[in-house]
């Protein structure tokens, strides 16, 4: 098998309420899935079996990596085989204070899809 990147996507994700890390990645992931359209895995390199055939590697960028869990990334995919690598970035502004509350943290994820598909040499 020689696999070759197809499409590489970037998605944004934003908890803007409590820094829920996950909940940034799951949006995050949303975003860079619903950006692209891949027709031509099944229309130019005939792909049948997304599992076998093609995958995906899942760069995910958070403020907290220690407190993220990739399988979210792999479970909003569940078509396709996906490597998650999990990596320290996104942001952290500051919130603000709703209703007398103390301020929250804001978390902004990123998550960099890239599609590799088997192709024949």
């Amino acid at each position: 098998m020689a696999f070759k990147r197809l499409v590489i996507e970037i998605g944004q994700g934003v908890d803007m309420h409590g820094g829920d890390q996950n909940n940034a990645i799951r949006k995050a992931t949303q975003d860079a899935i619903h950006h692209c359209c891949m027709a031509a895995v099944s229309e130019i390199f005939d792909i049948q079996d997304r599992k076998k055939e093609a995958k995906i590697r899942a760069d995910i960028y958070v403020p907290h990596p220690e407190e993220a869990d990739p399988q979210v990334v792999i479970d909003e995919l569940p078509w396709w085989v996906v490597d998650a690598h999990m990596h320290q970035g996104g942001g952290n502004p500051e919130g603000i204070a709703l209703n007398g509350a103390e301020k929250t943290e804001i978390t902004i994820a990123l998550v960099v899809l890239t599609v590799y598909v088997d192709v024949a040499e």
